[in-house]
């Protein structure tokens, strides 16, 4: 599909899905922001949250705002399985032509999808690339090992293997298949569609510093993440 005429909503129909695990301090601004930027970029969308076994008040934010306005779609994990296996949820159940998904934590902006999207012409995957990176200095060289890890393991081009801000037509999804269930989801991606002899492109996009809560993601335990990542390679 091209981008639609002057005038129109640049993305007609888009789901995004939003992993979501004890974002109470940021989770409301989020919403606020998601809800503005999805009204002016989509004719038609939905914001699928999923609650990844939040043990703070994140549910009752999210049953709220669920409540008050039914394109913010609710799902529940019970128990905290991992954001692989939220973000496989969250697929599962979108509606929409056009698929992406964030963070719950407010580091990337929604807005940028509207950059991603013309992209989407000529690849099946379009892909955010954080530019000035607002993370500590530790966390930004742990990601960049990683990366290089992944990306040299793996086979792929990335300049940013885990940012959360990646956009696909739905059936990009049914040509692959995602099996992890933590953050080596996004290496997964990589993996599959290369597997499968689909293209992405790379944007860069605003990162922000996080304002509360902590990441899931951990780097350190180094033979888990190399283990992860050689499935990924050798299942190809």
């Amino acid at each position: 599909k091209g981008i639609p005429a002057k005038g129109g909503p640049l993305i007609p129909e888009l789901s995004v899905v939003m992993p979501a695990y004890n974002e109470e301090t940021a989770l409301p601004d989020v919403l606020d922001e998601a809800t503005a930027a999805l009204d002016a970029m989509s004719g038609q969308w939905e914001l699928i949250v999923v609650d990844d076994g939040s043990t703070d008040s994140t549910p009752e934010i999210l049953r709220d705002r669920g409540a008050a306005d039914e394109r913010i779609r609710v799902l529940t994990q019970h128990g905290n399985l991992g954001y692989g296996m939220a973000l496989r949820r969250g697929f599962d159940a979108a509606r929409h032509l056009v698929v992406a998904y964030t963070d719950a934590d407010g580091q990337l902006d929604l807005r940028d999808l509207a950059a991603l999207y013309p992209f989407l012409r000529d690849v099946d995957m379009v892909v955010g690339y954080r530019i000035d990176r607002r993370d500590s200095g530790a966390r930004r060289f742990a990601s960049k090992v990683y990366n290089v890890l992944a990306t040299t393991m793996l086979g792929i081009h990335a300049r940013d293997v885990n940012c959360a801000l990646k956009m696909f037509r739905s059936s990009f999804l049914y040509m692959i298949e995602l099996t992890s269930s933590d953050f080596l989801i996004d290496a997964e991606l990589f993996a599959r569609a290369k597997q499968a002899g689909l293209r992405w492109a790379e944007v860069g996009v605003t990162h922000r510093a996080r304002e509360g809560g902590s990441s899931t993601v951990r780097y350190g335990l180094a033979w888990p993440i190399f283990r992860g990542l050689l499935g990924l390679r050798r299942s190809g």
